[in-house]
């Protein structure tokens, strides 16, 4: 029995699909993509900001 995707699901997968594409496509142009790489506790130290700054 094959389970559903739920729509989340099926965004995220969109997504990840989305991403490896361009990232091929930009290869193949000859570009280097960088992706952005930050700790959890970075990305939480963001967010505190932004709610502080913008009233979250």
């Amino acid at each position: 029995m094959t389970s559903q995707l739920t729509e989340k699901q099926k965004a995220t997968l969109w997504q990840q699909r989305r991403a490896a594409s361009y990232q091929a496509s930009c290869r193949l142009a000859g570009f280097t993509v960088n992706e952005a790489v930050i700790t959890a506790e970075q990305a939480e130290e963001r967010l505190a900001s932004l709610r502080r700054q913008y009233g979250g």
